[in-house]
């Protein structure tokens, strides 16, 4: 009895070993499979982080390829190359509708439609001009000077519109930029005596009279009877105390216009002045 109850405890004592000994297998297992992936988690990602570093690098030191940016002007240019020709002959239709518009005094239709031939090309010149011109009849000179300045911004050649610019800018008694405008516009057209005409008057308005008879000078070439710019040089020379230059152009008034009292009444003024400045010059 004593002999089977001995065995029956040994059996019991195996199968409690074997349990344990599969428990420490089965946790040892457990513990390197959780190693390992910890280990691999850890790994890849530096890998990753390393290749990643080292293509950063690679693009880095890459040569860069010139990438040739379109200009203002060259962007404009091929938006108008883009323009079919149905949508270039529906522009014409509307500028030449437009100008009648406006020659009829339909000012809101005239805008109505500049507004819809913009919408198809934005910097067209004409269209841009004529809305110019509206703000101008409004007496809006501040806007018409903000599309010029654009327009120019593009072509900065065109003398027409430094002429229309010109303009607005005189019109707001902005003479200081008005005048560097006009003088640019020279620049580009030496013969435009509509420029010369406004130099000469700018000048005056500014006080720079030496340089507002230079171009009164080169319009009398023109003009030789042009009553206001003979008057606006002789104002000049009265101003730079050159009483003798003076009536030599109050003369000329004189002859093209004999009738004139307000002249008359002025020559005899200077010509008293002259006299006058020859005696105190004589008493000294």
């Amino acid at each position: 009895m004593e002999l089977l109850f001995s065995a029956a405890f040994v059996k019991y004592e195996i199968a409690f070993l074997g349990l344990n000994v599969a428990y420490i297998v089965f946790h040892v297992l457990h513990s390197l499979v959780v190693s390992y992936l910890k280990i691999r988690n850890f790994v890849k990602p530096k890998r990753g982080v390393e290749m990643g570093e080292k293509k950063e690098n690679t693009e880095a030191d890459a040569p860069e390829i010139p990438v040739k940016k379109l200009s203002e002007k060259e962007k404009i240019k091929q938006e108008k190359m883009a323009l079919s020709n149905e949508e270039k002959q529906h522009l014409a239709e509307i500028i030449k509708n437009v100008k009648t518009r406006i020659a009829r005094g339909e000012f809101w239709e005239a805008r109505s439609r500049i507004v819809e031939g913009l919408s198809i090309e934005k910097f067209n010149k004409e269209l841009n001009c004529l809305l110019a011109s509206l703000y101008e009849k409004e007496h809006d000179y501040k806007k018409a000077e903000l599309i010029y300045k654009d327009l120019i911004l593009l072509n900065d050649t065109d003398p027409e519109l430094y002429l229309k610019l010109g303009f607005a800018l005189s019109i707001q008694g902005k003479y200081e930029i008005a005048y560097e405008i006009y003088k640019r516009l020279h620049f580009l057209e030496k013969e435009n005596f509509e420029t010369i005409e406004m130099l000469a008057n700018i000048g005056h308005q500014l006080s720079h009279h030496d340089e507002s008879n230079e171009y009164a000078r080169l319009f009398l070439k023109k003009h030789p009877h042009s009553v206001d710019m003979l008057y606006l040089t002789a104002v000049n020379y009265i101003n730079l105390e050159d009483r003798k230059k003076a009536l030599e152009y109050l003369k000329k008034i004189r002859t093209i216009d004999p009738y004139n009292g307000k002249i008359q009444e002025l020559i005899k003024k200077v010509e008293l002045e002259a006299e006058m400045e020859n005696n105190f010059k004589t008493e000294k």
